[in-house]
């Protein structure tokens, strides 16, 4: 329950939209009301930066530059605790007494790099990523959307145990669910969602379809960018994330597809295996954390076309594997995504960082720790 506690809590969310971070915005936005945050959309700051950074091949400097400047204007609105996403966006951010930072993320710079671009990083990204520690030393709580990503952070930062909690992306299981009374078409439904086709590997997805063997199998394919293909390809360029036709749509569905070449934790994997679709996808980021291989689903070493190929032919030939995977899928979710077990892990946090700002004579050290337990106590309710 919210109490008068929680509602003096003066909370700031600086946000950006790019990808699935527009979908926690908007559910920061609405899940947090109870605070009355003051609210910073991160690229309000960026548009000013983007064409001077990016024109000398500085991206990472701007993306902190806009971070750093949202920062502020929640400060000067203020916020003594700031929820703010991502980790490219924090590292400039200012470290003045009496403020604490809970940054949420998916990735490092270095992951980012890695997995994204094949490279390693360079500068300005290198020097951008030393800033992280004025952060950890400055008592900031680092939420973690998977243990891919909390490893990172301890490895490459050195950040303690204390300052990292895992925060997996939640999925509304009352909206996102198996279809009652489903009826099972004698052409099978394929899904595969993805805003930018190359990285997710929709090119696969297209010449799954091309296949004879596959000609009596419906392949959706739900991006802006969706191209028209055989007549057994359903372009969706439409639909927006948790509008009710993309729920309706991936209900009605059997089989999530995504063979990815760059990602790390999908909020589209969630959905489709909350709504019982089991997945054939590409092991990236955090992906084995959503997709338990040969549980919930099948989960790939690379994006190759006769590994996809084969793996849907298994499925194709396999009712009771496809309808087992698919309802583990569904109780992986509800055991580990759920919204009450995120809100519950969260509303921690946001108390610890609080509780941390109020008490200026303990260390950051104790405020921490004694936080951490606090946070572990809600956890434990929560199973």
């Amino acid at each position: 329950m919210i109490g008068a506690t929680q509602r003096r809590i003066e909370l700031g969310l600086v946000t950006n939209a790019s990808a699935g971070w527009k979908t926690v915005r908007r559910r920061w936005e609405t899940d947090l009301a109870m605070y009355a945050p003051a609210v910073h959309h991160i690229e309000d700051h960026w548009r000013s930066l983007a064409s001077v950074t990016e024109r000398f091949g500085a991206r990472s400097i701007g993306h902190a530059l806009a971070g750093r400047a949202g920062a502020r204007a929640a400060i000067d609105a203020g916020a003594k605790v700031i929820l703010l996403s991502t980790l490219q966006n924090a590292p400039l951010a200012p470290l003045e007494k009496g403020v604490r930072y809970i940054v949420y993320g998916d990735c490092t710079s270095t992951q980012l790099a890695t997995n994204y671009g094949g490279k390693t990083l360079g500068a300005p990204g290198s020097w951008i990523c030393a800033r992280i520690r004025r952060l950890k030393e400055h008592g900031c709580i680092f939420l973690c959307m998977s243990q891919w990503y909390q490893d990172a952070l301890r490895e490459e930062f050195e950040i303690p145990e204390n300052q990292l909690q895992i925060l997996p992306f939640y999925v509304d299981t009352e909206i996102w669910k198996p279809q009652a009374n489903k009826i099972r078409n004698a052409r099978k439904q394929i899904l595969f969602i993805g805003g930018d086709l190359a990285r997710k590997g929709a090119d696969i997805v297209y010449e799954l379809a091309r296949q004879d063997k596959f000609r009596d199998v419906d392949f959706h394919i739900v991006s802006p960018h969706a191209e028209a293909g055989p007549s057994n390809i359903h372009p969706h360029r439409g639909l927006t994330s948790d509008c009710p036709d993309l729920v309706r749509l991936t209900a009605e569905c059997d089989l999530f597809i995504l063979p990815t070449r760059a990602d790390a934790s999908p909020i589209a994997a969630l959905e489709a295996a909350a709504c019982g679709l089991p997945a054939i996808i590409t092991g990236r980021g955090g992906i084995r954390e959503i997709v338990v291989d040969g549980v919930t689903g099948t989960v790939l070493p690379e994006s190759k076309f006769e590994a996809f190929e084969k793996e849907l032919s298994t499925y194709l030939d396999n009712s009771d594997m496809l309808a087992g995977r698919g309802c583990c899928a569904r109780l992986h979710v509800e055991q580990n995504y759920s919204k009450t077990r995120h809100m519950q892990i969260l509303h921690g946090v946001i108390a610890r960082a609080a509780a941390s700002v109020q008490s200026p004579t303990a260390g950051v050290a104790d405020t921490v720790r004694e936080a951490n337990g606090a946070t572990r106590r809600v956890k434990e309710s929560a199973i």
